[in-house]
């Protein structure tokens, strides 16, 4: 059935659920309910539990905690009094050690005035009360440095510090770890996408007479003070050299004492900063962000960089546009000690996921994959002395997870820093004791008598796999036949017909195919170059402006989404409005945009006008909203004349476009893309989709756990994300975007899952895992980006799920589709098997041969 809502609630009820918000009466987080109840003391034993050292396989076992060391591991003897934690069926982790992060920072990351600033340090600048340490500890990490931002060439100091939220600045920072000084090159230093020409350098060679300037002339004063110390050391009484703190950092570099860490992208800059410092006789500590490093892999392993780079994040700018998500393996299979690292606040919250993206894409052995983001960056940062796994006499940093911690299914139970807990899970929702009911879905049979057919087109036979209607029982060893692109046969111990195509999946899983919602596909390439860039128009209300005819079947969006399971997607205006224009439902594959649409103008896309959570006069309508009412009002008023016209046979009304468009959604006979947020402007957009008697769907609604009882009583279906993201305010729980979805499910509210991310619509299926980790039922999650995204299009009757008659829309992965380790093995769209490789399996399987012996 079609997910449009036919009747309200009273405004009694509405109003009732409304002020419960109000109130705030739904789940929060203050500073009480972020202390840990379970207290170490510095001192316990983890029993019996999975332990993942980052050194060698996973064992069971024990772990002893001694005054905030790790004090035996394996079969321990607890001490009487000792506290005992149970581990039985739960994973223990070293802690993520971030080897780039901006948090903890009271101030902006950059010194942007000059193109030097070696002489800022970031500790200056550190706030042990910054409520990103807390949610980024609820994440399992333990460790990070803060960086200055990467305006300059040469930037300022680094800080390491160990994690524990509102702590003495003295607590924060990791006594010992090596002094270091960020650089940067390409785009950034040379302000290419803020104030290009507003100061030097401008281009990338100037960014190299920058390092051969400053170097120059810190070697001078290098040799300015060994001078005065030699003539000091014969007796003599010279003038010492004028102090110049900005030199004094650059001649550590030279001399060794001070590390070097710059951000780069280009290949062909990171072998200019390697060769630079080579002339001047020093070493680059750590490449960061690195995203081309695989092309010179061997460069920067024989200079003996460390390389830290992103697990998949691409295509925000032209720089960053050949990223793959191999890079890591390629530059470890070089012999690279490598890292990822976050840069952001969100990210660093799941930096296992990111780790484990290594393994799906590059088949990377798991262990070196959790290296990636704890042992090598410890070793980065000159501290696996201390942290980055877990052995006798580290750090006791540990994380315990319900799960592998390489698994998207998998959450952080508790963190231990030094010994003692500063983070420990809450259950603020209460899924786990209130948990989600599974849907009893059963599909109506929509075979209209398709069966497969003898004098029809080719057939494929899908043979052996674990089989996953979702409107049905799960299918072991099963047999899914396609034909003419509608699926013909699905069952046990089917005859094969003679002549199919048959595919061993024996040991995989077949799903219908993923369909990725609120997506810019084909409309957007490269973040920086606005030449690419046509997903926001300007002008204010544009309702007539449709998708279809500007999707780029080209953009290597397409193939790069289409790899990771994604079938079907909706394409649509991101910016601009309110009234942003009509989407289009397209298949990822074709090779114009009329192969590639299915559905032309698919739903209307409505911002619709914030008003703050802490606005004075809520209930009050803003100008920008009676503009919106007017509108609507003034599209029903003109339809109704051209009506009028056309049954009188009278000349129309002069043809206004905007009003044309606008016509049908206002009259409620198509569907309206409704984007909120906050809770406030959901509770706006639920009353103006009542009053307006629209047919309507939620898009964002980030903060719908705070208003959960308005969405369930008026049953206005809700497309929920991005999941992965950070809390909207401070008394948020921690982990509300993660939740989200699940308590919308468990109020009966119509739900979808998008992942709202311009870059990498293809992580969907990783945004609905993480729903899954933290409440939301696995059948509940894989529906919320197949058949539940199928309903929002309306399209359920032919794709979202695998039936007899239905699309054949069908994908293979390795394992679980909602895990990130899982890769796609085979995909099929309209019964057509997909060639699985795109730009950035291409870009890899190239420079992969550069690695290989000659």
């Amino acid at each position: 059935m079609h997910l449009r809502h036919t009747s309200f609630v009273s405004l009694a009820a509405w109003l009732l659920a409304a002020s419960a918000f109000a109130r705030g009466e739904h789940p929060y987080e203050t500073d009480v309910e972020r202390k840990p109840t379970l207290v170490t003391h510095g001192s316990c034993v983890i029993q019996n539990v999975t332990i993942h050292s980052a050194v060698g396989p996973a064992r069971l076992g024990s772990v002893l905690v001694r005054d905030g060391k790790i004090a035996a591991i394996g079969d321990v003897e607890a001490a009487a009094g000792l506290l005992a934690i149970d581990g039985t069926g739960k994973h223990l982790a070293p802690g993520v050690v971030d080897n780039h992060s901006h948090i903890a920072i009271a101030s902006d990351v950059n010194e942007g005035t000059l193109s030097i600033t070696a002489d800022c340090d970031i500790s200056d600048s550190l706030d042990p009360d910054d409520l990103s340490i807390y949610r980024a500890l609820a994440g399992g990490v333990t460790t990070a440095r803060l960086l200055h931002g990467s305006a300059n060439a040469i930037g300022g100091r680094h800080e390491v510090i160990k994690l524990a939220w509102r702590v003495p600045f003295g607590e924060l920072v990791l006594r010992g770890a090596p002094e270091g000084v960020k650089f940067a090159l390409g785009e950034n230093p040379k302000r290419s996408n803020y104030s290009p020409g507003s100061r030097f350098p401008d281009t990338r060679m100037g960014v190299e007479v920058v390092f051969e300037r400053a170097f120059a002339r810190a070697a001078e004063y290098r040799d300015e003070w060994r001078r005065f110390e030699a003539a000091k050391a014969r007796g003599e009484d010279p003038a010492p050299p004028r102090r110049d703190v900005r030199l004094d950092a650059l001649a550590g570099i030279l001399d060794g004492s001070v590390d070097v860490h710059s951000h780069c992208y280009r290949a062909d800059e990171i072998v200019m900063l390697l060769r630079v410092a080579e002339r001047f006789g020093f070493r680059v500590k750590t490449l960061q962000h690195v995203l081309e490093g695989y092309k010179v892999a061997k460069e920067i392993a024989a200079h003996g960089a460390g390389p830290s780079t992103f697990g998949d994040w691409w295509a925000y700018k032209i720089e960053a546009y050949d990223a793959v998500p191999q890079n890591a393996a390629l530059l470890d299979q070089a012999g690279c000690l490598t890292s990822l690292n976050s840069d952001s606040a969100e990210m660093m919250r799941r930096l296992w996921g990111e780790a484990a993206k290594s393994v799906r894409y590059a088949t990377m052995d798991e262990v070196r994959a959790l290296q990636l983001v704890t042992l090598n960056s410890a070793k980065q940062l000159g501290i696996d002395a201390r942290t980055g796994s877990i052995e006798v006499g580290k750090d006791a940093d540990l994380v315990l997870f319900d799960g592998d911690p390489l698994s998207s299914l998998a959450k952080p139970l508790w963190t231990m820093v030094d010994g003692e807990i500063r983070f420990q899970r809450r259950d603020a929702f209460e899924l786990e004791s209130k948990p989600v009911e599974i849907k009893a879905l059963e599909e109506p049979a929509r075979s209209n008598g398709v069966a497969w057919n003898p004098n029809g087109g080719p057939t494929i036979a899908l043979v052996g796999g674990r089989i996953h209607p979702l409107t049905a029982p799960t299918v072991e060893n099963g047999v899914l036949l396609m034909q003419d692109g509608r699926i013909v046969a699905l069952g046990v111990g089917l005859a094969i017909p003679a002549g199919a195509t048959v595919i061993d999946v024996t040991g995989q899983d077949v799903w219908p195919g993923v369909i990725a919602l609120g997506t810019p596909l084909g409309l957007w390439e490269i973040g920086s170059v606005a030449g690419t860039d046509d997903q926001s128009e300007i002008g204010g209300d544009q309702p007539d402006l449709r998708a279809a005819a500007s999707i780029a079947a080209d953009s290597a969006h397409i193939p790069v989404t289409r790899t990771n399971g994604i079938t079907r997607a909706q394409a649509g205006p991101i910016g601009g409005g309110p009234l942003r224009g009509q989407s289009c439902v397209i298949r990822l594959s074709g090779d114009t945009w009329e192969e590639l649409v299915v559905e032309d103008r698919d739903m209307l896309h409505l911002e619709f006008p914030r008003i703050g959570n802490d606005a004075k006069e809520k209930s009050k309508k803003s100008d920008a909203l009676k503009a919106l009412e007017k509108k609507f009002a003034e599209a029903r008023e003109y339809a109704r004349l051209v009506d009028e016209a056309a049954a009188a046979k009278l000349a129309p009304p002069t043809l206004d476009p905007r009003k044309t468009a606008l016509a049908p959604y206002a009259k409620g006979e198509r569907r309206v893309a409704v984007h909120a947020d906050n809770a406030q402007t959901i509770l706006a957009a639920v009353r103006f989709v009542r009053e307006q008697k629209l047919d309507a769907v939620l898009y964002g609604c980030r903060e719908a756990w705070k208003v959960v009882d308005v969405l369930a009583e008026e049953r206005i279906p809700v497309v929920v994300g991005p999941v992965l993201d950070l809390p909207t305010d401070e008394f948020a729980p921690y982990d509300a975007p993660f939740a989200n979805a699940a308590v919308l499910a468990r109020a009966g509210v119509p739900f979808a899952i998008q992942s709202a991310d311009s870059e990498n619509p293809r992580n969907v299926a990783f945004h609905a895992a993480m729903a899954c980790a933290y409440g939301l039922p696995h059948e509940e999650a894989v529906r919320a980006i197949t058949y539940y995204a199928a309903q929002m299009l309306r399209m359920e009757d032919e794709v979202g799920s695998l039936a007899v008659g239905k699309v054949a829309d069908v994908i293979v992965t390795r394992g679980d589709l909602l895990e990130i380790r899982s890769p796609v093995t085979y995909s099929f769209i309209d019964g057509i098997r997909q060639d699985l490789s795109n730009r950035q399996t291409q870009l890899y399987e190239r420079w992969k041969k550069r690695l290989a012996p000659r």
